[in-house]
């Protein structure tokens, strides 16, 4: 005798398998959307020298960000969180061409990236204003994590210990 389960059950297996074939499609989708794209080849000279110094201000900034919050130091944290911020690359003063060749070499996602990293480091020069050193240090990390997650996606040329793969963001 067939019971109703019984006769549901290949149903359910299908149902079981195509959702895990939906799933396995979504991830590999997901992993090449993720592929590693390093920008800097793909920018003019002048683009690469301006993304270049940006990144050894931030670099210097950050190593200050570090000394400022082990030594209690809201001002010093607040003055090179705004440093950070104040230095992204859309804002400095670029002719239409290098715009143009921006929108052209950076992928949409890159800018985001890049937007929301400008963005942290705000919230952490805010939170060093007001004092709270716990948001100071939550800020920090996610900025380091925004770091991480640009250059194993954007620059694995420059950091290959990355492989390509990205860490797991965090939404902003």
């Amino acid at each position: 005798m067939i019971t109703m389960s019984s006769r549901l059950f290949p149903k359910r297996a299908y149902l079981v398998f195509a959702g895990l074939i939906w799933m396995m499609l979504n991830g590999i989708s997901s992993v090449w959307a993720l592929e590693a794209i390093p920008v800097a080849p793909r920018l003019t000279p002048k683009l690469q020298k301006l993304f270049a110094e940006e990144m050894i201000a931030v670099q210097a900034a950050s190593q200050q960000i570090f000394a400022g919050l082990a030594a209690g130091d809201n001002a010093s944290v607040a003055k090179h969180a705004q440093a950070i911020h104040d230095s992204f690359i859309l804002d400095k003063k670029l002719t239409a061409q290098d715009r143009k060749d921006l929108e052209t070499a950076l992928p949409p996602a890159f800018l985001e990236l890049d937007g929301a990293f400008h963005q942290l480091a705000a919230k952490l020069a805010d939170a060093a204003r007001h004092q709270d050193r716990e948001l100071q240090t939550f800020y920090f990390g996610r900025m380091v994590e925004s770091c991480q997650a640009c250059h194993s996606q954007y620059a694995t040329d420059k950091f290959p210990a990355y492989g390509g793969k990205a860490p797991a963001a965090h939404a902003h």
